[in-house]
């Protein structure tokens, strides 16, 4: 393989890993839209399409061995791990894809989901593929992908990707639980309309402290005229509103309930705001915050219930966000704290 051809293949690796890194954090935050994952299922195909040729680049390298430089002999290590973490990272998510395995995957002495593993391993290996591009990526040029023969190598990776793709999610369908239909996220449903017989998730600081109605409080503070602190009386009484909504967890499954308490608009009609244009930071009694932008504060229910029962401690007790434009870890439980920022 010569030098145009090894720096055309490891520029579209690049490109790849690129894509698919940026579709893959958007998924960690966003339920929506549906291409997106798509466009990161068909970069993760190509991807397993060009490992071949990246296969022949690596044990070319490789066979050089080990000499005296440190510096080499720390990239072959790096280069190493790098490629066995992205084997894995794709292993996983075809698992995962074809419902293969147990749901649980233990690695060491630990046991995840094995999408949450996927985007787990892929976060850590990130530093890793930086370092190798800064140090062992040759830098592209304008000729490595000029000429026929290149326009045709791409066409021919561009038709293959789509249809192994293609094939690939035809697959997926047939092979998912008829009890746990997959969404486009990948999640697998779970729990839907049972009120809170819904999976739970939640951090390793989170749901230690037990909040109890006499002493609970929310208070609503920032840019408002009326800072409030309210009861848990005051916000049963105020918990008129309903919205059928799907929590979509990055662990893997999803559920879809109707939810019911108060529009998070509807409490700041209360408070007042001093500005058309807020952000919103919601926060849980541990200190665990997450910001919300005017549009997205809009669609945000502040719920009490689900499915006509009373949230309990590890569905968010007392009160808990309902954010259906973000995923499972944006909706905040045991919250206590409301913030307004205004935006200028």
């Amino acid at each position: 393989m010569n030098s145009v051809s090894l720096r055309f293949i490891n520029t579209l690796i690049l490109s790849l890993f690129c894509l698919l890194g940026l579709t893959g954090l958007y998924g960690l935050v966003c339920p929506s839209p549906a291409f997106l994952y798509e466009i990161h299922r068909a970069a993760g195909w190509a991807l397993i399409l060009l490992i071949p040729w990246k296969s022949f680049i690596s044990l070319r390298s490789l066979r050089r061995g080990l000499d005296r430089r440190f510096d080499r002999n720390l990239m072959i290590v790096v280069s190493i791990v790098l490629a066995v973490a992205t084997l894995t990272v794709l292993v996983l998510g075809v698992m995962w894809a074809w419902n293969l395995g147990e749901y649980y995957v233990w690695i060491g002495p630990y046991a995840y989901s094995g999408i949450g593993w996927h985007w787990g391993i892929a976060l850590g290996l990130a530093p890793l593929f930086l370092i190798h591009v800064w140090r062992r990526w040759p830098r592209p040029k304008r000729t490595d992908f000029a000429g026929r023969r290149q326009a045709l190598k791409l066409m021919g990776l561009g038709v293959a990707t789509v249809a192994t793709w293609g094939v690939a999610e035809t697959l997926s369908k047939v092979l998912q639980s008829e009890d746990s239909p997959r969404r486009f996220t990948g999640s697998r449903e779970d729990g839907s309309f049972t009120g809170l017989d819904y999976p739970v998730t939640s951090g390793a600081d989170q749901g230690k402290i037990r909040l109890t109605p006499e002493t609970w409080k929310l208070t609503v503070k920032g840019a408002v005229k009326t800072p409030l602190t309210l009861s848990y009386a005051d916000v049963l009484a105020l918990s008129v509103s309903k919205v059928t909504a799907t929590l979509d967890c990055t662990g893997g499954w999803y559920t879809t309930q109707v939810w019911q308490g108060i529009r998070l608009l509807d409490l700041l009609a209360h408070a007042g705001i001093h500005h058309e244009k807020v952000g919103i930071i919601l926060r849980d009694v541990s200190g665990y915050a997450a910001h919300f932008t005017p549009a997205e504060s809009q669609e945000i229910l502040l719920a009490t219930q689900v499915g006509g029962q009373v949230l309990d401690h590890w569905h968010g007790y007392p009160l808990r966000a309902v954010v259906p434009s973000r995923r499972g870890w944006h909706w905040v439980k045991w919250l206590t704290e409301i913030e307004v920022l205004a935006i200028l």
